[in-house]
């Protein structure tokens, strides 16, 4: 390694040279998922332009070389390089192994984990690949000796090489901005896709976002929401489970042919097969399903300094607790929230991560203490978080032997990876099995129901994607089509026809947009945000029910 150091330390550039080569790496190295994906894109038109294909790489060269000179004075210039070039390769694995696109979700996303997720990415394969493509390259930069010249000398020098850039990207734009532009408005993917501009510019707007804007004040949107609990003296009791990286095409009950779903088969659970998440990042998903707003309305900000769903519900009246295994992303900051402690000396728990079996002991003793006349408990779960899945579910567990015990998943094999994937999801199943028993142990002076739904799905290597995270315009549908099992007990629970929401499950479609609205109908709290469209649940509540409810709320 010290002879490494000296040879890079033998070497002498000017800071033009410097930049310029820098410029080179990114634009063939970093950049070369781009530029073969413009041209698959170019060469799959019926007419195409090859020299308008050949401008592409000479484009990003002088956007690279630009950006760079605007960093050139001489305290900064090397650790701007030394910084862009170490995050871009972490950035340029993400984009190589998984597909992955570093959009404004993906920034929220990594500025949000925590020290056990981040670490879940870390192997040997993206410590060897960071090495080479990363870090090498920083420490040529570091080590190189950049040729001192007088100031103005230097100025001059970078103005030309900025103009001489310009101009090129001037005269490129002129010929062949009509190609350019219908590329570009056509495959807007590909403007997610260069390194290192899109990562910057959205890291720019997140940080602009949560750290420069002026503080909201707190906006309440009903003031006195009110429930209708039942008239015969029996008490409500709702779990709602939140799934994590759950998608729908792995679930028995949506058409799977594995037996991802056996634990619960025997409880008659009801399965919305056509049900699409408000985002593909718990980040976005997550607020926003508790949210009223809908997915092509929602806005971070607005979400998080709004009433949302557990707010309202607890201002009616309703006794609310959330359990938590996965973080709640300020979902639940207003409602009692237990953590689950992941350094605990539960068997469950690793000192990272926790079995989400460990959500069932908290909500059993949540249900042997029930004072409300309505109760909302949300579990939300670890689910199938990966890329390290073989850690979401005992090994005594799995179902399906053959699976892949790494967090590199790109190098497992196709049918170890769908494997491992599935047992996260029959393990859910297992873990949705025992709150059934749990909720069917009440007495019958209770009335109990339970709602699981994921927040989004997830890409095993499909096209050649991988995780989740893609911007939703063109996310895959794994990432999009997520599972909603609902648990009615026929004899327990007389307000819904369970009939009728079986038809409306097999053939309607949903999406978290319905979540808020079907919540408050199945609580029956009355509020000035409820939308009877968008409750998937109002057309099956029995006729007493229904007139019940349209009495209550023309009296409100």
């Amino acid at each position: 390694m010290s002879a490494l150091f000296n040879r890079f330390s033998k070497c002498q550039l000017s800071t033009n040279q410097l930049i310029l080569l820098v410029a080179l790496y990114f634009t063939l190295v970093f950049n070369f998922p781009f530029l073969k994906e413009v041209t698959t894109t170019v060469l799959s038109l019926e007419k195409f332009n090859l020299l308008f294909l050949a401008t592409v790489p000479i484009m990003a060269f002088n956007l690279c070389t630009i950006l760079f000179s605007l960093f050139s004075a001489r305290p900064i210039l090397k650790p701007v390089l030394i910084g862009l070039t170490l995050i871009s390769s972490l950035v340029f694995y993400a984009k190589v192994s998984y597909g992955v696109v570093f959009d404004y979700g993906m920034i929220q996303n990594s500025a949000q984990t925590n020290t056990a997720e981040a670490m879940s990415y870390l192997n040997w394969h993206v410590a060897a690949f960071s090495l080479f493509t990363g870090v090498l390259p920083a420490t040529f930069i570091l080590c190189v000796k950049v040729q001192q010249y007088p100031r103005i000398k230097s100025l001059i020098s970078r103005i030309k090489l900025i103009t001489i850039s310009l101009l090129s990207i001037l005269i490129i734009a002129a010929i062949f901005y009509p190609n350019y532009a219908s590329v570009g408005r056509n495959n807007r993917h590909l403007q997610k896709s260069s390194i290192p501009f899109p990562y910057l510019v959205d890291s720019f707007k997140y940080t602009r976002d949560h750290y420069f804007t002026e503080p909201r004040s707190f906006k309440v949107l009903d003031e006195h929401p009110t429930l209708d609990s039942a008239g015969d003296g029996q008490k409500k009791v709702i779990v709602m489970v939140v799934g994590e990286t759950a998608r729908a095409q792995n679930f028995s009950y949506n058409g799977y042919a594995k037996p991802t779903n056996q634990a619960t088969e025997k409880f008659g659970l009801i399965s919305f097969e056509k049900m699409f998440s408000c985002g593909t990042a718990t980040a976005v998903s997550l607020p926003c399903m508790f949210s009223t707003l809908t997915r092509s309305s929602y806005d971070e900000l607005d979400a998080e300094y709004e009433q949302n769903l557990l707010d309202l519900v607890s201002l009616a009246g309703v006794d609310v607790l959330w359990i938590d295994n996965n973080g709640c992303k300020g979902v639940c900051a207003r409602v009692p929230t237990i953590n689950i402690d992941v350094k605990s000396n539960n068997p469950l728990c690793d000192g990272e991560y926790c079995f989400d079996e460990v959500l069932i002991e908290p909500l059993q003793e949540k249900l042997a203490h029930l004072s409300a006349p309505t109760t909302l408990i949300v579990l939300h779960m670890i689910g199938s978080h990966g890329p390290t899945y073989f850690k979401r579910y005992p090994s005594e567990t799995r179902p399906f032997k053959d699976d892949c015990q790494r967090s590199d998943i790109q190098n497992c094999s196709p049918e170890s990876l769908v494997n491992t994937y599935d047992n996260t999801i029959a393990y859910t199943d297992l873990v949705l099995s025992e709150v059934i028993s749990s909720l069917n142990a009440l007495p019958q002076s209770v009335q109990p129901s339970m709602l699981y739904v994921s927040d989004h799905g997830e890409s095993l290597g499909e096209s050649g994607a991988y995780l989740h995270g893609f911007p939703y315009a063109f996310a895959p549908e794994e990432q999009k089509h997520i599972p909603l099992l609902a648990w009615f007990p026929e004899h327990r629970s007389p307000y819904i026809d369970t009939t009728c929401l079986q038809n409306r499950a097999k053939k309607d479609t949903f999406s978290h947009d319905n979540i808020f609205h079907s919540m408050l109908g199945m609580l029956n709290v009355h509020s000035t945000q409820y939308d009877k469209s968008l409750d998937m649940f109002a057309s099956c509540m029995t006729p007493q029910i229904q007139e019940g409810m349209r009495l209550t709320r023309v009296n409100n």
